[in-house]
């Protein structure tokens, strides 16, 4: 048991199945906690501490080990490709993605406001654990072993298929007018979620007719899902199409 009264065997095994994907034994359990407590937590809870402040060290750190990789792996790159490969890599994107992979938002601890206005789905809060993890692994085994976290890290973000030559927005576009349809549109559902993690849900629309949906922690996030789950939604139907290779 922890000292805020954390036991529930359920967490704790998902705790260590965690720790085993991610090649990093914590010496020191507490901190990986931590990295794994939201503030609406902490607040409903009476604990104090949270993960913002791992965050922040986690976001250097992050910062510095691509940095690093990608300076060894690029040496014909200028200053300007090599920060915007960086850029990409260690946006909330790619890190929300490695999160979800990660299933962190299965073992964040968040208030029970929170989980009830999605707090799980939240793409932003994902992508905050996922650095303040990194920060964690810094505080515990130096940065050796964020290094090596951040290295599977970049595996992890391959594998997944981030990287992609046009995004989604502007597949569904070229999809559209491929069968000549011009009236199509980003709709904002709504907003939920407490001011400082808001979640949008925006819904493509085109033909009079409903496609996709999505969610973000900005509209832009939130118009990128809807893009890409429309995609999926019409490949299906179209399995032969120009883009039957999206996933």
């Amino acid at each position: 048991m922890y000292a805020d009264g954390t036991r529930d065997d359920w967490w704790l095994r998902g705790l260590d199945a965690f720790q085993d994907q991610l090649g990093h034994r914590f010496r020191k359990t507490e901190l990986l906690v931590e990295a794994l407590t939201h503030a609406s937590f902490a607040h409903e809870a009476g604990v104090a501490f949270w993960n913002e402040r791992l965050e922040y060290l986690g976001d250097a750190v992050l910062e510095l080990t691509v940095s690093e990789i990608l300076y060894d792996e690029f040496p014909r790159w200028n200053e300007g490709e090599l920060t915007k490969e960086r850029a990409r890599i260690v946006c909330e994107r790619t890190l929300a993605q490695w999160g979800m992979k990660m299933r962190i938002p299965h073992l964040l601890r968040l208030g029970r406001g929170l989980q009830r206005q999605g707090g799980r789905e939240n793409p932003s809060i994902c992508a905050d654990a996922s650095e303040a993890v990194f920060g964690a692994v810094f505080l515990d085994g130096e940065y050796a072993a964020a290094q090596q976290v951040i290295r599977r890290f970049l595996v992890v973000l391959r594998t997944l298929e981030v990287e992609e030559t046009i995004d989604p927005k502007s597949k569904l576009q070229i999809l559209f007018a491929e069968r000549r349809v011009t009236d199509y549109g980003y709709h904002l559902l709504g907003m939920s979620g407490p001011e400082h993690a808001p979640l949008f849900e925006v819904e493509v629309r085109a033909g009079g007719m409903s496609f996709g949906k999505g969610q973000g922690a900005s509209r832009r996030d939130a118009e990128w899902n809807a893009a890409r789950n429309t995609l999926r939604m019409l490949l299906r139907r179209s399995p032969q199409g120009p883009y039957s290779s999206v996933k």
